[in-house]
């Protein structure tokens, strides 16, 4: 498998109010998607019929900053109410997540502030800001190599290929069959979740051999009001899985779910 999609619904959120409680689920979705290293996360609409409800900007915002590195977040996100709690997420320590030692051939994230005669000023998060010699636009963050450190740094747009390098999210406002077409590339691998599918561990095997051969998976979750049956037909997905055999709960939630999914599909691909 070359890349995974996490496709979740927007309203997992539903059942808690508290903002400090919401806050720290979607902070266990961005880390449990960042240890198994997920390249996106995509929220789906599975309750179209909450309007303003909805919390799919929420669950973005926050899933964002913490993919940005610590040192450009007060430079990208204004203080707002939704992100007042954002202080109890729980760090995701990806390499896209460096300190403040930096050497040439470092990749670092960094957010382009002005543009001049000599290229673009981009704040890499070292005591000097730094130099890219093409045009960028400005106000984004974008990923560099560091090419010369000294009295000037030097930079280049690149990212490494070798590494984890963050995870994108992705709000697509469509139901969840929508949702799977709007990613490139199109997933070639498509997995559903859901308590009443086939254990697992009775094809084990079959889809491990998938997901190696996979060059795009995507990871089906469904919520607390629909699930993954009531929301997508069964020609949609090559397989309908039940990742957490025998639970002790009557439901499982959805960050529950995508841990336990993502820890058993790691170890199939690593076996």
């Amino acid at each position: 498998m070359e890349k995974l999609s996490l496709f979740l619904p927007s309203s997992f959120l539903a059942e808690s109010k508290d903002l400090k409680i919401r806050t720290y689920k979607v902070g266990l979705i961005g880390r449990y998607a960042a240890l198994f290293r997920a390249n996106n996360i995509v929220i789906y609409n599975d309750a179209p019929e909450m309007g303003e409800s909805d919390d799919s900007k929420f669950i973005t915002d926050v899933l964002d900053y913490m993919d940005t590195p610590p040192y450009l977040r007060k430079k990208v996100f204004p203080l707002t109410k939704e992100l007042r709690n954002v202080g109890i997420l729980p760090p995701l320590r990806t390499p896209h997540h460096p300190g403040i030692e930096a050497q040439v051939g470092d990749y670092r994230q960094g957010i382009t502030t002005k543009r001049t005669r000599k290229g673009t000023v981009v704040d890499i998060g070292l005591d000097q800001l730094a130099l890219c010699k093409e045009k960028l636009s400005v106000n984004i963050v974008l990923s560099f190599r560091i090419v010369k450190l000294g009295k000037e740094i030097l930079l280049e747009p690149d990212e490494p290929t070798d590494v984890y390098w963050g995870y994108k999210t992705i709000a697509v406002n469509k139901n969840l069959t929508e949702s799977i077409t709007m990613v490139d590339p199109k997933p070639d691998l498509v997995i559903g979740t859901s308590k009443y599918a086939p254990n697992i561990t009775t094809i084990f095997d079959e889809v491990s051999a998938s997901l190696k051969e996979s060059k795009h998976t995507a990871i089906l979750f469904g919520g607390p009001y629909s699930g993954i049956n009531e929301m997508i037909h069964d020609s949609y997905l090559d397989y309908e899985l039940n990742t957490v055999p025998k639970q002790g709960t009557e439901t499982v939630r959805t960050e529950e779910a995508v841990a336990s999914t993502l820890a058993i599909f790691n170890v199939l691909l690593n076996e």
